[in-house]
């Protein structure tokens, strides 16, 4: 059952069943800042959620663009660039773009 997980997390949702489900969110369960949701968000990263495993270098965002996935990150660095740009109005806008370094 050790493994399972991650072949279970290894399948895209659309093609995941109960028993993927159930053995993603107990593994999920031990992972320290997850512990801590209700067994239905779990469930609902158990049936929603996928791995990647990024290459250096890639984008994940960029600043303006509208969010479709969340991340988490398991290993590796992220790069973080910030922005601050002021308009004729003096407000302060912040673009954000996150690039996997490592």
């Amino acid at each position: 059952m050790a493994m399972e997980w991650i072949t279970a997390m290894d399948k895209r949702p659309c093609d995941r069943n109960l028993r993927d489900v159930e053995l993603i969110s107990c593994r999920l369960r031990r992972v320290e800042p997850l512990c801590r949701l209700p067994g239905s968000a779990l469930q609902q990263l158990a049936m929603c959620g996928f791995y990647e495993d990024l290459e250096k270098g890639v984008t994940l965002f960029r600043a303006g663009e509208q969010g479709r996935f969340w991340y988490a990150v398991l290993g590796g660095s992220l790069e973080v660039r910030y922005h601050a740009h002021s308009d004729a109005d003096g407000k302060v806008s912040a673009p954000i773009n996150m690039h996997c370094i490592a």
